[in-house]
């Protein structure tokens, strides 16, 4: 009898063990295949990124060839779209980085609308045209998300108030300047009579941007290389910026128009060609070039 207990015993634990297995086995399988979708998600949302980066790419190479452009904004812009092409297809796509490459994709369509209707102010109206649709496209991806789970919803919002509410810089624009005794600043490219150097940009209007004292750093690197200015460095996130001056202001969410002079250290600034950056902590927002001769 005791026997037959114990048998009993030992078929309901093999029982209880089975389904056991059985409901852990399932849910491996569930965890894979949800993991797998997100994936799979996360590549079509990088696909989808490089496609608009690549058809801007198209389109600077048929504005360059048409008005046979070289060394220009135009040529820089699209050298800094295939690096970022470049630097999206080495990585495994993330929230993240995703996240954050759909900014740069968006900044730098307002980037290209600005330089093709400097370049041909005859499309000014088409190009009104195309940033309101790009602009429309920019918030249908961002709320499509880059995932179907709540918790990716959630996250692409957080990082999408995030970057839109970060500061931009446009019009962006050097030269050089000799300073009248009575302060008056006239624009001038001969090297040995040039005072100072001037870079002039503006802060655009951004209303989701938190209004107070800001700072943003501003770079100008001579033709051999070396920053001119203050030339110290300052690091964000690992990223080390070097500046030759910072550009601090009262932001109240209205567009701002900035400018800072830099000094000379030696008797002539040398001849050459000048390059200048404007950064938000690590981030680059807008960057040109001048020469003295």
């Amino acid at each position: 009898m005791d026997n037959e207990k114990s048998g009993n015993g030992i078929k309901i634990i093999a029982g209880i063990l089975a389904v056991l297995l059985v409901v852990a086995g399932a849910f491996a399988v569930k965890l894979y295949n949800q993991e797998k979708d997100t994936k799979s998600q996360l590549t079509k949302e990088k696909n989808v990124v490089l496609a608009d980066l690549k058809e801007m790419v198209s389109k600077y190479d048929v504005v360059i060839e048409e008005n046979n452009l070289k060394d220009t904004e135009l040529n820089d812009a699209r050298d800094r779209i295939q690096g970022l092409i470049a630097d999206i297809n080495a990585k495994d796509a993330t929230i993240a980085s995703l996240g954050k490459y759909r900014a740069e994709v968006f900044k730098l369509r307002n980037e290209r609308d600005f330089l093709f209707a400097q370049n041909d102010s005859l499309r000014g109206s088409n190009q009104m045209l195309a940033m309101r649709i790009d602009s429309t496209t920019y918030e249908l991806e961002v709320q499509r998300g880059v995932g179907d789970s709540l918790s990716l919803e959630n996250q692409a919002l957080a990082e999408r108030v995030t970057l839109g509410s970060a500061l931009a810089a446009n019009k962006l624009r050097a030269t050089g300047v000799i300073e009248r005794s009575s302060g008056k600043l006239i624009e001038n490219s001969n090297n040995r009579r040039v005072d100072k150097l001037r870079a002039c940009y503006t802060v655009p209007q951004n209303r989701l941007a938190e209004a107070g004292d800001r700072m943003l750093y501003v770079q100008v690197v001579d033709p051999e290389g070396n920053t001119l200015g203050d030339n110290k460095q300052v690091a964000f996130d690992g990223t080390v910026v070097t500046y030759s001056t910072i550009s601090k202001f009262y932001y109240e969410n209205t567009a701002l128009d900035i400018c800072e002079n830099i000094g000379k250290t030696t008797k002539f600034f040398p001849e050459g060609t000048y390059k200048v950056f404007v950064y938000d902590k690590g981030s680059l927002l807008a960057q040109t070039s001048f020469s003295l001769k």
